[in-house]
């Protein structure tokens, strides 16, 4: 699968591609025992990598992804290593190659959080329609294997609409 932002596919798969996944954690300092961490929210997940466009196109892929870049929406983000995720397109740099007929770039991704659900700590929930396992997990914030471990469904995209779901 060629990675895809909104409506451009990269004719090419970038050379590499880096997926940020993090946490913010706060330490509690109780006197007489010491401190407590706690996990208080999740990071926006940051994309970035790199690779090259070679070609005749080359340009216009380049132009095509600065336009993207000053339109100030999220858009879907398709990658063959992670499920989608809606971003903003925040930084697109380029070095023509002349000699080799081609471009190499550079690009960064980040997280829209402005739909992401607030984590809440219900023991279960319902399917909706077309959901399975990955989107559960997303929308409640709980992990597939979590969600597989304590329900009898036999594969992530075995789940029904309305079927009851284990959360915790």
């Amino acid at each position: 699968m060629k990675i895809k932002y909104k409506n451009f596919e990269f004719p090419a798969n970038p050379s590499s591609v880096k997926v940020l996944t993090s946490s913010k954690c706060v330490s509690h300092s109780i006197p007489g025992l010491g401190s407590v961490a706690q996990n208080v929210s999740l990071n926006p997940v940051q994309v970035s990598g790199e690779g090259e466009f070679f070609g005749e196109c080359s340009d216009e892929y380049c132009a095509v992804l600065q336009n993207m870049l000053k339109n100030k929406s999220s858009g879907w983000l398709m990658l063959s290593s992670a499920p989608p995720i809606k971003a903003f397109f925040t930084r697109f740099n380029f070095i023509k190659d002349n000699k080799r007929n081609c471009v190499r770039y550079d690009f960064e991704f980040i997280e829209d959080c402005s739909s992401r659900k607030a984590r809440l700590c219900f023991k279960s929930t319902r399917a909706m329609e077309n959901e399975n396992a990955f989107d559960i997990a997303w929308r409640c914030s709980v992990s597939v294997n979590d969600i597989m471990r304590l329900n009898p469904f036999k594969t992530p995209f075995d789940l029904k609409a309305g079927d009851e779901v284990m959360l915790r």
